[in-house]
C-alpha cells in the first residue's frame, strides 16, 4: 500500500469517527442550551479565524473558546460541537474563497474537534465538578498538556502516512501553540469569572484582549517572516556573488559541478543529487555524477534519461515535483525535486536532479536563483568546452608544426647519407618522436628468398637483435594489404581480425572481422607498405601509441609521408649502390676490383673488431687455366672467368663479397662466419664449381673446371688485411700442392707442420 493510499484512508477514518462522536455528542447531551453552543461556536469561528501561519507551524486559539467551556459546563461534548462546528464554518468559508473543497478540510476540523474532547475526557475524568479551585487549577493544566500530547499523536499520525518520519518540525510547531497557551491561559481565566458573573456578555468583554495578544503575536509572526525572508535575500545574494567567482573559475566539469550543487546546497539543504552530463554528441554515453543521498545505480540513472530523451530536449526552466509525484525519486522519504536542463540556446550538456525536504525552494525568488545558477554552469561548461577545443587545436596545429618541421630535419638528414639501415633509423626515429608511437619497425622485402628482413627500428633496443633474426614470408604481410583494413594508403588491422601465428606475428581471421574500436588494443597494428613503381619494397610498421587511441586519417597521411621518405631514401641508396657498384665492378666480370676488395676488408676487419666477430677471407685460383688459355685461346678463358664469377655471386650470400684479385685468383669475404663454417662455405663454392657445365658456343664443347681455395679467419689467422692475404694465400697454395681441386685452412697448415715436426 503506497503512502498517499494509507495517508487518505487515516484521514477518512478521522473524519469519520468525528462524525460518528458529533451525532452521539448531539443525541446525548441535555445541556447548555442550543443558544449557549451557538454562542461558543460564534466565537470559537471568530476565534478560527485569528489563526496564524508561521515559520514554526500553525498557532491556534481556539483553546480560548474551548477550554473555558470544557471548565465551565464540565462536559466534553459541549466542547466538542462548539471546536467542530466553528471550525467546520471556518474551513468551508475558506474553500469557497479558493474554490477547492478537499477532504483535508473535513479532517482538519475533526481533527481539532477529536483533541478537544479527549483532552475534556481527561479533565472531566480527573476533576470534578465541585472540585475546589486548586484542583481545578491542577486539572487545568491537565487540560493543556493532554491537549498538546493528543494533537501531537495526530500530527504524528499524519507526518507517518504521509511517509515523513522526522518530528524535528512537529516539536518546533509544538512549542509554538504552548507559547500561545500560556498567553490566553489569564484569558481563559478572566472568561470562566466574568461568565460566572455576567454570563455570555461578560464572556465576550473578556474574549476581546484575546484579539490584541493575536493581533501582536501576528506581529511577530509576521517580523520573523520578514527578517527570515530578508536572510533568504541576503543568503541568495550571497550564493549569486559567489556564483560568479566559484563556478566561472572552477576548471573541470566534475569540479564545476562540486561548486554547483555546493551553491545549491546553501540555497536550500541538499538532501540528493544527480547530474547527467554528456558530450556534444548526444550518441554518446552520458557521464553520471552523483551527490547526497542519491539511492539509485548510474545505469539506472541513465536509463531514465535516455528513456526521457532529455539529450534532445531538455526543459530550460526549473520544474518542481513534490513526495509522490517526484518524476525519478534520488532519496527515501518526502522531498521536494526540482528537474531543470543544464543548457544554453546553442547546446545541451546535462540534466540536473536537485532533491530537499527545504520548501523554500519553492519560492519564486528561490527558483529564479537556482536556474540562474544552472545557466551559469553551463555557460561554464561552454566555455570550458571552448578552452579544451581551442587548447586541442592550438596542440594539434603545434603537433602538425614540429611534425613538419621533423620532416624537413629527416629530409635535410637524408642528403648525401646512401647507409640504408642509418637511413631507416634516423625515420624510425623521427615518427616516434613525431606522431608519438613507441615501436617502430622498418622491413625490406627480400626477392630471393620472398620474405621481409627487419632492418631499421626506434623502440625495441633490448630485443633488437632477436626481432630482427625473425623474417616474415611475404604471404604474411600480404595477407594484411586487404581492402578490409585499408585506412588512406595505409592498412590498420586490429586484434579482433587476428590469430597468432608460429612466426610471431599476427594473420587474418577470414571469420572473424568486426569494426575497429577507437581504443587502440596491444596487438592492433597499421602498416605502410612501402611501394616503388608499384611494387611492394618493404613496410612500415608502428605500435603502441602514446595517447592509447586509433590513429587518425591526419596521422595516417603524416606517416605516410615519412614511408614516402623512406621509399625515396632507399631508392636513392640503391642508385648510389649501383654506381658505387659499377665504378667498382671488374672490367671483365661482374666481380668486385682489387681497390674494392681492399676497401671492403679493411671496412669489415674494423666493425668485426668492433663486434669481437670472426669473418673469413677465401683465396680462390682455377686449377690449370694456363692450359685452357694456351689451348683454347684468351677468349674462351675470359668466358671462363665470366662464368666462374657468375656462379660464385649467385651461391655466394647477399652479404659475401666477390672480388677478382688478379688474372684467374678471386678474393671471397664471409662477413660474420666463423672458423666452423668457413670450411663449408668454401666447399660448397668449389663443389658448385665442379659441377658447372660451361657451354662454349665459339668451340663447340663443354669444359669442366676445378679450383683450389684457401681460407684465412678473423682474427685466429691474421688482425691486418696484408696478414689475412698472406695467410690465404699461403693456405692456397698448400691446396695446390695437394693435389687441387680442395680447400685449405689456414688451420690445416699448422697441423701439416706439427706432424712434420
Amino acid at each position: 500500500m503506497s503512502r498517499s493510499t494509507l495517508h487518505r484512508i487515516y484521514e477518512t477514518a478521522t473524519v469519520v469517527v468525528a462524525v460518528a462522536l458529533l451525532l452521539w455528542a448531539i443525541a446525548t447531551s441535555a445541556r447548555p442550551a442550543l443558544p449557549e453552543i451557538a454562542f461558543f461556536m460564534a466565537l470559537l469561528l471568530v476565534a478560527s479565524f485569528l489563526r496564524i501561519e508561521g515559520a514554526e507551524g500553525s498557532i491556534g486559539f481556539e483553546a480560548a473558546v474551548a477550554f473555558p467551556a470544557i471548565v465551565l459546563f464540565h462536559d466534553p461534548g459541549v466542547a466538542f460541537l462548539a471546536v467542530f462546528a466553528g471550525s467546520l464554518l471556518h474551513g468551508l468559508y475558506l474553500a469557497g474563497a479558493y474554490k477547492r473543497l478537499t477532504l483535508t478540510v473535513f479532517y482538519d476540523t475533526a481533527q481539532l474537534a477529536l483533541s478537544y474532547y479527549v483532552a475534556a475526557l481527561l479533565y472531566t475524568s480527573a476533576v470534578a465538578r465541585s472540585a475546589p479551585m486548586m484542583a481545578k487549577i491542577s486539572g487545568y493544566i491537565l487540560l493543556v498538556v493532554g491537549y498538546l500530547v493528543i494533537h501531537a499523536l495526530f500530527e504524528s499520525l499524519r507526518h507517518y502516512c504521509l511517509g515523513d518520519e522526522d518530528l524535528v518540525d512537529l516539536r518546533r510547531a509544538l512549542l509554538g501553540q504552548g507559547k500561545a497557551l500560556l498567553l490566553i491561559t489569564p484569558i481563559v481565566a478572566v472568561e470562566i469569572v466574568t461568565y460566572n458573573t455576567n454570563g455570555p456578555v461578560g464572556f465576550a468583554v473578556a474574549f476581546l484582549p484575546l484579539l490584541l495578544v493575536a493581533h501582536a503575536m501576528r506581529n511577530v509572526s509576521d517580523a520573523g517572516k520578514q527578517n527570515a525572508d530578508l536572510v533568504r535575500r541576503n543568503r541568495e545574494l550571497s550564493i549569486l556573488t559567489e556564483s560568479a567567482t566559484q563556478i566561472l573559475s572552477a576548471e573541470g566539469d566534475q569540479e564545476t559541478l562540486r561548486r554547483l550543487t555546493g551553491l545549491l546546497s546553501s540555497l536550500a539543504k541538499m538532501k540528493a543529487c544527480a547530474v547527467v552530463t554528456w558530450e556534444t554528441n548526444p550518441d554518446a554515453p552520458g557521464t553520471v555524477y552523483r551527490f547526497g543521498e542519491c539511492l539509485p545505480t548510474d545505469q539506472e540513472i541513465l536509463r531514465w534519461v535516455e528513456a526521457a530523451g532529455f539529450a534532445q530536449s531538455a526543459p530550460s526552466r526549473a520544474f518542481v515535483f513534490q513526495n509522490e509525484l517526484r518524476r525519478f525519486p534520488l532519496a527515501s522519504g518526502r522531498a521536494i525535486q526540482v528537474l531543470i536542463g543544464i543548457q544554453t540556446p546553442e547546446v545541451i550538456y546535462g540534466i540536473l536532479l536537485f532533491e530537499t525536504e527545504d520548501p523554500g525552494i519553492l519560492k519564486t525568488g528561490s527558483l529564479n536563483l537556482l536556474t540562474l545558477l544552472v545557466n551559469q554552469t553551463a555557460l561554464s561548461l561552454q566555455d570550458q568546452l571552448l578552452r579544451r577545443e581551442m587548447h586541442e587545436k592550438t596542440h594539434q596545429l603545434e603537433s602538425q608544426a614540429a611534425t613538419m618541421s621533423t620532416i624537413l630535419e629527416v629530409s635535410d638528414g637524408l642528403i648525401g647519407s646512401f647507409d640504408v639501415d642509418a637511413m631507416l633509423t634516423r625515420i624510425a626515429q623521427a615518427v616516434q618522436r613525431a606522431l608519438g608511437f613507441e615501436v617502430v619497425v622498418f622491413a625490406l622485402h627480400d626477392p630471393k628468398r620472398d620474405e621481409f628482413v627487419r632492418r631499421a627500428h626506434a623502440g625495441l633496443d633490448d630485443v633488437w637483435e632477436e626481432v630482427q633474426k625473425k623474417h616474415v614470408s611475404s604471404s604474411e604481410i600480404t595477407t594484411f594489404f586487404n581492402q578490409d583494413f585499408r585506412l588512406s594508403s595505409s592498412f590498420f588491422v586490429p586484434h579482433t581480425a587476428l590469430r597468432q601465428s608460429e612466426h610471431g606475428f599476427f594473420v587474418r581471421h577470414d571469420e572473424e572481422l568486426t569494426t575497429r574500436p577507437e581504443e587502440w588494443h596491444e596487438n592492433d597494428m597499421l602498416l605502410v607498405p612501402l611501394m616503388s613503381a608499384e611494387q611492394v619494397i618493404g613496410y612500415l610498421s608502428v605500435r603502441e601509441p602514446h595517447d592509447r587511441r586509433v590513429p587518425t586519417i591526419e596521422k595516417v597521411q603524416t606517416l605516410e609521408i615519412f614511408a614516402n621518405q623512406a621509399v625515396q631514401a632507399l631508392q636513392s641508396a640503391r642508385q648510389y649502390d649501383e654506381i658505387k657498384r659499377l665504378t667498382h665492378i671488374d672490367a671483365l666480370t661482374p666481380a668486385y676490383n682489387h681497390r674494392y676488395f681492399q676497401e671492403a676488408l679493411a671496412k669489415e676487419i674494423h666493425r668485426h673488431y668492433r663486434l669481437q666477430h670472426e669473418f673469413a677471407l677465401a683465396m680462390l685460383d682455377i686449377d690449370d687455366f694456363k692450359q685452357i688459355n694456351d689451348t683454347f685461346g684468351h677468349p674462351v678463358g675470359d668466358q671462363i672467368l665470366t662464368g666462374l664469377v657468375q656462379e660464385l655471386t649467385t651461391n655466394a650470400r647477399d652479404i659475401d663479397i666477390v672480388a677478382r684479385y688478379g688474372g684467374e685468383e678471386f678474393a671471397i669475404i664471409f662477413p660474420e662466419t666463423p672458423s666452423t663454417s668457413a670450411r663449408d662455405a668454401a666447399n660448397r663454392l668449389r663443389d658448385v664449381i665442379e659441377r658447372r657445365d660451361f657451354v662454349l658456343a665459339q668451340i663447340s664443347r663443354t669444359l669442366h673446371i676445378t679450383v683450389s681455395i684457401g681460407v684465412a679467419v678473423y682474427p685466429a689467422d691474421g688482425t691486418t688485411g696484408a696478414e689475412l692475404i698472406a695467410r690465404a694465400d699461403a693456405a692456397l697454395y698448400h691446396a695446390k700442392k695437394c693435389g687441387k681441386n680442395r680447400v685449405c685452412l689456414c688451420a690445416d697448415l699448422a697441423e701439416g707442420m706439427t706432424g712434420l715436426a
